[in-house]
């Protein structure tokens, strides 16, 4: 599966994240996230989305975001940044 959205965090220093959905600049607060992806994704046959995370994010973050793609049964894809 290709995925079509991506969810990325960065680290915002002193225990703050941002989440951003496919690139754009201004953040959603995590509460909104789900209900953007369900949005996002719900004409996709295999609906699969990809997370973007700052290395220095802490896994737990990126966890939360996984746990969304269980509670739907989307896929999900952890990205790494071309080096």
């Amino acid at each position: 599966a290709k995925p079509t959205v991506s969810v990325s965090v960065k680290d915002w220093g002193e225990d703050r994240y941002t989440y951003h959905i496919n690139g754009n600049e201004t953040p959603v607060d995590f509460s909104m996230i789900e209900d953007e992806l369900v949005t996002l994704l719900q004409s996709e046959e295999e609906p699969t989305f990809s997370i973007y995370s700052d290395e220095t994010v802490p896994i737990r973050e990126v966890v939360q975001i996984m746990n969304i793609a269980k509670r739907n049964h989307y896929k999900v894809i952890l990205a790494t940044s071309p080096e």
